[in-house]
């Protein structure tokens, strides 16, 4: 799948700036408050996010993809991150080595074996009391039909295999089929893109078994 991503990569900042960037502001003062803490962005494609948060005086970013291709794009500035190429799966991390794991538009695009996965890594990744923070759609009686519509085409767009996923994750219920209630704990939900979007923070639950 890494060869999938080489025209993405050139594309998709110029054809989703606008559409995103509401989104990616929105995180950005989700976390304004944490601004000292260490925070990685797994399957960061080319690294917008961290890029804003850097622009906004956080210092201590982390960014993680599996595309060299999206990577290239992510050295692109002078945003001080540190970058690394790995299986947003199983990374080289050490457990516990993050306050803050953010993962955006990438769990819907997956199979669900994949998404257990990266979401499981997440929680290894995240210190105690930490956050994790997912930017996904959300297909529910909230989202207007405008909305499900617009994103149906872009994902379909995306390739039959993305769009096979993206149908099986709503039709799953997205995160909440996920997110296990003994590993996170959501603190808060907001919802963008004509409630097609949410932006959730989950707080990690520490099992002391």
């Amino acid at each position: 799948m890494n060869t999938d991503y080489d025209f993405t990569a050139k594309i998709y900042d110029p054809i989703l700036f606008f559409a995103l960037k509401p989104i990616r502001i929105a995180v950005l003062n989700a976390l304004l408050k944490y601004k000292e803490q260490t925070i990685l962005d797994l399957c960061c494609g080319t690294g917008n996010q961290l890029k804003l948060l850097s622009k906004n005086g956080f210092k201590n970013l982390h960014c993680l993809d599996i595309s060299d291709s999206m990577l290239k794009v992510a050295k692109n500035g002078a945003c001080p991150m540190k970058i690394y190429n790995e299986d947003a799966t199983k990374t080289s991390l050490k457990n516990e080595s993050f306050d803050i794991t953010m993962i955006s538009f990438a769990i819907h695009e997956k199979d669900r074996a994949t998404q257990k996965n990266l979401i499981e890594e997440a929680y290894r990744l995240i210190k105690k009391d930490g956050l994790l923070l997912i930017v996904d759609y959300a297909f529910d009686n909230k989202t207007t039909k405008l909305a499900k519509r617009g994103i149906s085409i872009i994902e379909r767009i995306a390739g039959k295999e993305h769009y096979d996923n993206f149908k099986n994750y709503i039709q799953n219920n997205g995160l909440s089929s996920l997110i296990k209630k003994d590993h996170f704990k959501l603190l808060k939900s907001n919802r963008k893109l004509l409630s097609g979007v949410t932006i959730s923070t989950y707080q990690k639950i520490k099992n002391e078994a």
